[in-house]
């Protein structure tokens, strides 16, 4: 089959990226062709970061220029909304054809097509504004041509995968619609055969946004000031400024690692706690790496954590205060901390990149015929 990935936003390297990467993967290992349409992007610097090189020797590339704001500082997603859409159909108005269009980013940037399509979704309408600040009556009014913009998008969608119950179920309540969960994939294969000597040492890793909610771990470096803290991930341009004030809170214990994710093994291998912050995150691909590394997760009781993170594998948390009280009791009883990190290392095999490949082969494979 000819099957099209829609990813337009290749460059934020997150998780959704990681499944670009392995939907491409087992797309062309099951013998599929496969497109990629997406804006430009730096592809040496996507690899090196990710470690997966000559990933598009084998695919088309339809690339159109990256986006940029025409208007700065407002109406940010109308406009990346109506600059993909519009690129995205003239990419395809050359008379491309394909059997799927699978799209692995937002329901958004689906295109008007003949092809059945197949979204992967991570949230339902995900508007950062309405989760933090949901009692502004504006922010309603706002994104409300958007909302109904995804509902129509929803309506040109064949199949809906989610990537966990938590999300299954909000698309469930808010369109209508059920959907199979498939859990993304993770690489647990580069952190087999760890070093188990440890340091006092808590890591987080992720792109470092206000969504993530790292002022917290900030907050719990200054209430821990004996153990180090480390926080890896990658800076959007456009969220720089949450960044810098990050780094003028930090206390001293705190260090800020810049750095692509296949280089953190070794910081994960020495750490004996990981800290999540966010706030109903969709699933949480870094805590199950983390975990496969031998980390003990300590992480926020909501969304899709609650689901990697069962009883006896690590701790949930609702107040930063419980987080701080577990970081410190994990630090001092070695033995409370071995038993959780060999329990967290076998949970985390649950969820290797094969059965999120092989599974969406099969999700693929009902259109072969």
């Amino acid at each position: 089959m000819k099957i099209l990935v829609v990813h337009p936003r290749m460059g934020v390297k997150g998780g959704g990226e990681r499944v670009a990467i392995h939907s491409i993967t087992a797309t062309l290992k099951a013998g599929h062709e496969v497109s990629l349409v997406s804006e430009e992007f730096d592809q040496r610097s996507f690899e090196d970061f990710f470690g997966c090189n000559g990933l598009f020797d084998g695919i088309e590339r339809l690339s159109y220029p990256a986006f940029s704001p025409t208007i700065k500082g407002g109406f940010l997603l109308y406009q990346r909304l109506r600059y993909h859409q519009r690129w995205v159909r003239r990419v395809l108005s050359a008379g491309n054809r394909f059997d799927i269009v699978l799209s692995t980013q937002d329901i958004g940037y689906v295109p008007t097509v003949d092809s059945p399509v197949v979204q992967y979704c991570y949230f339902p309408d995900y508007f950062a504004h309405l989760e933090s600040h949901p009692s502004l009556p504006w922010w309603g009014l706002y994104y409300w041509p958007a909302s109904r913009f995804y509902r129509e998008r929803v309506r040109r969608v064949d199949r809906l995968l989610s990537v966990s119950e938590f999300t299954r179920g909000f698309v469930r309540k808010k369109w209508g619609r059920d959907s199979t969960t498939l859990y993304p994939p993770c690489p647990i294969e580069i952190y087999q055969g760890v070093s188990r000597s440890r340091e006092n040492l808590v890591v987080t890793v992720g792109r470092i946004v206000p969504e993530k909610r790292l002022h917290l771990l900030v907050d719990m470096a200054n209430q821990l000031p004996d153990y180090r803290f480390a926080i890896i991930g990658s800076v959007e341009e456009q969220k720089a400024g949450y960044y810098e004030r990050l780094r003028t809170l930090a206390p001293s214990n705190v260090s800020f690692v810049l750095s692509p994710l296949r280089k953190v093994k070794d910081m994960l291998g020495a750490a004996k706690v990981y800290v999540h912050c966010a706030l109903n995150e969709h699933f949480g691909i870094t805590i199950v790496e983390a975990m496969a590394a031998g980390c003990v997760p300590v992480v926020h009781d909501s969304g899709g954590p609650r689901e990697i993170v069962a009883e006896g594998v690590g701790y949930r948390w609702r107040d930063s205060s419980e987080a701080v009280e577990q970081v410190s009791r994990l630090m001092e009883d070695r033995q409370l901390w071995g038993g959780l990190s060999s329990a967290a290392s076998a949970r985390a095999r649950q969820y290797g990149p094969e059965r999120f490949e092989s599974g969406l082969v099969k999700a693929l494979g009902r259109y072969e015929s």
